[in-house]
Protein backbone atom coordinates (compact mmCIF):
# COMPACT_ATOMS: atom_id res chain seq x y z
CA UNK A 1 0.00 0.00 0.00
CA UNK A 2 1.21 3.44 -0.79
CA UNK A 3 0.27 7.19 -0.02
CA UNK A 4 1.10 10.32 1.09
CA UNK A 5 -0.05 12.49 4.21
CA UNK A 6 -1.35 15.93 4.46
CA UNK A 7 -0.90 18.44 7.36
CA UNK A 8 -1.66 21.90 7.10
CA UNK A 9 0.97 24.55 8.62
CA UNK A 10 -0.50 28.25 7.41
CA UNK A 11 -0.51 29.05 4.12
CA UNK A 12 1.70 26.19 3.21
CA UNK A 13 1.33 22.65 3.58
CA UNK A 14 3.49 19.43 3.71
CA UNK A 15 3.56 16.23 2.54
CA UNK A 16 4.98 12.68 3.79
CA UNK A 17 5.30 10.30 1.49
CA UNK A 18 5.85 6.74 2.48
CA UNK A 19 6.45 4.22 -0.13
CA UNK A 20 6.18 0.51 0.61
CA UNK A 21 3.17 1.33 3.49
CA UNK A 22 2.00 -1.98 4.45
CA UNK A 23 -1.33 -1.93 6.33
CA UNK A 24 -3.50 -4.33 5.76
CA UNK A 25 -7.14 -3.06 6.10
CA UNK A 26 -8.80 0.24 5.21
CA UNK A 27 -10.68 0.20 8.78
CA UNK A 28 -7.29 0.48 10.46
CA UNK A 29 -6.34 3.45 8.41
CA UNK A 30 -9.39 5.31 9.53
CA UNK A 31 -8.61 5.53 12.89
CA UNK A 32 -5.30 7.50 12.13
CA UNK A 33 -6.62 10.14 10.33
CA UNK A 34 -8.72 10.79 13.35
CA UNK A 35 -5.81 10.53 15.90
CA UNK A 36 -3.51 12.78 14.00
CA UNK A 37 -5.50 15.38 12.02
CA UNK A 38 -4.45 14.58 9.06
CA UNK A 39 -5.50 13.58 5.49
CA UNK A 40 -4.30 10.86 4.10
CA UNK A 41 -4.42 9.18 -0.13
CA UNK A 42 -3.75 5.56 -0.44
CA UNK A 43 -3.86 3.23 -3.54
CA UNK A 44 -4.16 0.80 -4.66
CA UNK A 45 -6.55 -1.14 -2.61
CA UNK A 46 -8.29 -4.49 -4.80
CA UNK A 47 -12.06 -3.90 -4.31
CA UNK A 48 -14.04 -6.46 -5.71
CA UNK A 49 -16.27 -5.85 -8.78
CA UNK A 50 -19.71 -5.45 -9.40
CA UNK A 51 -19.58 -9.21 -10.74
CA UNK A 52 -16.70 -10.99 -8.64
CA UNK A 53 -18.59 -14.18 -8.03
CA UNK A 54 -18.78 -14.53 -11.76
CA UNK A 55 -15.22 -13.02 -12.79
CA UNK A 56 -13.07 -12.83 -9.61
CA UNK A 57 -12.09 -9.79 -11.05
CA UNK A 58 -11.30 -6.33 -8.78
CA UNK A 59 -10.95 -2.18 -9.02
CA UNK A 60 -7.34 -1.00 -8.63
CA UNK A 61 -8.63 1.53 -5.80
CA UNK A 62 -7.37 5.35 -5.00
CA UNK A 63 -8.58 5.75 -1.31
CA UNK A 64 -8.98 9.07 0.27
CA UNK A 65 -9.39 10.31 3.50
CA UNK A 66 -10.38 13.02 5.57
CA UNK A 67 -9.02 14.01 9.05
CA UNK A 68 -12.18 12.27 10.29
CA UNK A 69 -11.14 8.76 8.79
CA UNK A 70 -14.26 9.16 6.52
CA UNK A 71 -13.47 8.31 2.72
CA UNK A 72 -14.19 11.15 1.10
CA UNK A 73 -13.57 10.00 -2.34
CA UNK A 74 -12.76 6.72 -4.32
CA UNK A 75 -11.03 6.34 -8.28
CA UNK A 76 -10.88 2.97 -9.47
CA UNK A 77 -7.89 3.05 -12.00
CA UNK A 78 -9.09 3.45 -15.58
CA UNK A 79 -5.81 2.59 -17.65
CA UNK A 80 -5.06 -0.67 -17.44
CA UNK A 81 -0.99 -1.80 -17.99
CA UNK A 82 -1.30 -4.75 -20.34
CA UNK A 83 2.58 -4.72 -21.64
CA UNK A 84 5.42 -6.70 -22.44
CA UNK A 85 8.71 -4.96 -21.50
CA UNK A 86 11.60 -6.93 -22.51
CA UNK A 87 13.65 -7.40 -19.44
CA UNK A 88 10.85 -6.42 -16.85
CA UNK A 89 8.78 -9.69 -17.78
CA UNK A 90 4.93 -9.73 -18.90
CA UNK A 91 2.87 -7.44 -17.17
CA UNK A 92 -1.34 -8.31 -17.66
CA UNK A 93 -3.38 -6.28 -15.50
CA UNK A 94 -6.99 -6.70 -17.29
CA UNK A 95 -6.20 -10.54 -16.22
CA UNK A 96 -7.54 -9.19 -13.18
CA UNK A 97 -9.01 -6.16 -12.86
CA UNK A 98 -11.74 -4.17 -14.16
CA UNK A 99 -10.97 -0.73 -15.81
CA UNK A 100 -13.06 1.89 -13.77
CA UNK A 101 -15.64 3.78 -15.65
CA UNK A 102 -14.91 7.35 -14.78
CA UNK A 103 -12.74 9.98 -13.69
CA UNK A 104 -13.28 11.58 -9.82
CA UNK A 105 -13.86 15.03 -9.67
CA UNK A 106 -11.61 16.83 -7.91
CA UNK A 107 -11.25 16.83 -4.55
CA UNK A 108 -11.57 20.01 -2.18
CA UNK A 109 -9.11 19.61 0.66
CA UNK A 110 -6.89 21.83 3.21
CA UNK A 111 -3.80 21.36 0.66
CA UNK A 112 -5.83 22.29 -2.34
CA UNK A 113 -7.89 20.70 -5.14
CA UNK A 114 -6.49 16.64 -5.32
CA UNK A 115 -6.96 14.59 -8.55
CA UNK A 116 -6.70 11.16 -7.82
CA UNK A 117 -5.02 8.89 -10.27
CA UNK A 118 -2.97 5.50 -10.42
CA UNK A 119 0.62 4.70 -11.81
CA UNK A 120 -0.33 3.61 -15.30
CA UNK A 121 -2.73 6.32 -15.74
CA UNK A 122 0.58 9.09 -15.94
CA UNK A 123 1.15 7.74 -19.47
CA UNK A 124 -2.12 9.36 -20.26
CA UNK A 125 -1.92 13.24 -20.75
CA UNK A 126 -5.69 13.51 -21.32
CA UNK A 127 -6.16 12.18 -17.62
CA UNK A 128 -4.33 14.73 -16.32
CA UNK A 129 -5.38 17.67 -18.50
CA UNK A 130 -9.00 16.40 -17.76
CA UNK A 131 -8.28 16.82 -14.08
CA UNK A 132 -6.41 20.15 -14.22
CA UNK A 133 -8.99 22.04 -16.14
CA UNK A 134 -11.72 20.57 -13.52
CA UNK A 135 -9.81 22.34 -10.86
CA UNK A 136 -7.06 20.20 -9.86
CA UNK A 137 -3.97 21.94 -8.42
CA UNK A 138 -1.92 18.28 -7.08
CA UNK A 139 -2.28 15.54 -8.43
CA UNK A 140 -1.44 11.62 -7.14
CA UNK A 141 -0.36 8.70 -8.69
CA UNK A 142 1.09 6.25 -5.83
CA UNK A 143 2.47 3.41 -8.30
CA UNK A 144 4.69 0.79 -8.63
CA UNK A 145 6.62 1.50 -12.02
CA UNK A 146 8.98 -1.07 -13.19
CA UNK A 147 13.21 -1.78 -12.64
CA UNK A 148 12.98 -1.33 -16.38
CA UNK A 149 10.41 1.73 -17.59
CA UNK A 150 11.10 3.22 -13.72
CA UNK A 151 15.07 4.34 -14.72
CA UNK A 152 13.55 5.01 -18.22
CA UNK A 153 10.14 7.28 -18.11
CA UNK A 154 9.03 7.98 -13.75
CA UNK A 155 10.55 10.68 -13.29
CA UNK A 156 10.29 12.32 -17.24
CA UNK A 157 6.44 11.74 -16.86
CA UNK A 158 5.90 12.89 -13.75
CA UNK A 159 7.64 15.95 -14.34
CA UNK A 160 5.92 16.40 -18.24
CA UNK A 161 2.42 16.18 -15.85
CA UNK A 162 3.48 18.93 -13.63
CA UNK A 163 4.47 20.80 -16.59
CA UNK A 164 1.69 20.63 -19.05
CA UNK A 165 -0.83 21.00 -16.24
CA UNK A 166 0.69 23.08 -14.18
CA UNK A 167 -0.15 21.35 -10.80
CA UNK A 168 2.15 20.08 -7.99
CA UNK A 169 2.16 16.24 -8.78
CA UNK A 170 2.73 14.02 -6.01
CA UNK A 171 4.03 10.50 -6.85
CA UNK A 172 4.60 7.63 -3.87
CA UNK A 173 6.23 4.48 -5.15
CA UNK A 174 6.48 1.21 -4.08
CA UNK A 175 9.85 -0.23 -3.80
CA UNK A 176 11.55 -3.80 -3.71
CA UNK A 177 10.98 -7.12 -5.04
CA UNK A 178 7.27 -8.47 -5.27
CA UNK A 179 8.80 -11.97 -6.35
CA UNK A 180 11.85 -13.40 -8.81
CA UNK A 181 10.03 -12.33 -11.81
CA UNK A 182 9.26 -8.47 -10.64
CA UNK A 183 10.76 -5.87 -8.84
CA UNK A 184 9.54 -2.13 -7.88
CA UNK A 185 11.41 0.94 -8.93
CA UNK A 186 10.51 3.40 -5.78
CA UNK A 187 11.98 6.88 -6.18
CA UNK A 188 9.07 8.59 -4.84
CA UNK A 189 8.64 12.57 -5.44
CA UNK A 190 7.00 15.45 -5.50
CA UNK A 191 7.38 17.75 -8.56
CA UNK A 192 6.28 20.85 -8.68
CA UNK A 193 4.15 23.34 -11.25
CA UNK A 194 7.26 24.59 -12.90
CA UNK A 195 8.44 21.01 -13.32
CA UNK A 196 10.90 21.05 -10.23
CA UNK A 197 11.58 18.46 -8.40
CA UNK A 198 11.16 19.43 -5.26
CA UNK A 199 10.61 15.94 -2.89
CA UNK A 200 12.33 12.65 -3.74
CA UNK A 201 13.08 9.43 -1.99
CA UNK A 202 15.88 7.21 -3.05
CA UNK A 203 15.76 3.76 -4.22
CA UNK A 204 14.85 1.77 -0.99
CA UNK A 205 11.74 2.80 1.74
CA UNK A 206 12.37 6.08 3.06
CA UNK A 207 10.04 9.24 3.84
CA UNK A 208 10.23 12.44 1.85
CA UNK A 209 8.66 15.98 2.95
CA UNK A 210 7.73 18.92 0.73
CA UNK A 211 6.03 22.34 0.80
CA UNK A 212 3.23 22.97 -1.41
CA UNK A 213 2.71 26.83 -2.14
CA UNK A 214 -0.44 27.49 -4.02
CA UNK A 215 0.15 31.15 -4.50
CA UNK A 216 3.42 29.81 -6.21
CA UNK A 217 1.20 27.88 -8.94
CA UNK A 218 -1.35 31.10 -9.67
CA UNK A 219 1.08 33.09 -9.88
CA UNK A 220 2.93 30.82 -12.28
CA UNK A 221 -0.25 29.93 -14.59
CA UNK A 222 -0.76 33.63 -14.14
CA UNK A 223 2.60 34.24 -16.11
CA UNK A 224 2.68 31.29 -18.31
CA UNK A 225 -1.07 31.24 -18.98
CA UNK A 226 -0.76 27.99 -21.37
CA UNK A 227 -4.36 27.09 -20.69
CA UNK A 228 -5.81 30.44 -22.54
CA UNK A 229 -3.73 29.53 -25.39
CA UNK A 230 -5.01 25.76 -26.25
CA UNK A 231 -6.74 25.37 -29.28
CA UNK A 232 -10.32 23.68 -28.65
CA UNK A 233 -11.03 24.01 -32.27
CA UNK A 234 -8.04 21.89 -33.32
CA UNK A 235 -8.00 19.42 -30.91
CA UNK A 236 -11.67 19.20 -28.88
CA UNK A 237 -13.15 19.96 -25.41
CA UNK A 238 -9.28 19.56 -23.49
CA UNK A 239 -8.82 23.05 -25.19
CA UNK A 240 -11.24 24.91 -22.43
CA UNK A 241 -9.85 27.40 -20.26
CA UNK A 242 -9.16 26.49 -16.50
CA UNK A 243 -12.43 27.33 -14.48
Amino acid sequence: MLGFIVRPSHQFLSFLLCPGLQIPRLSVLCAQPRECGLWLSLGGFHERGQDWEQTQKIYNCHVLLDNKGSVVATYRKTHLCDVEIPGQGPMHESNSTIPGPSLESPVSTPVGKIGLAICYDMRFPELSLALAQAGAEILTYPSAFGSVTGPAHWEVLLRARAIETQCYVVAAAQCGRHHEKRASYGHSMVVDPWGTVVAHCPEGPGLCLARIDLRYLRQLRQHLPVFEHRRPDLYGTLGHPLP
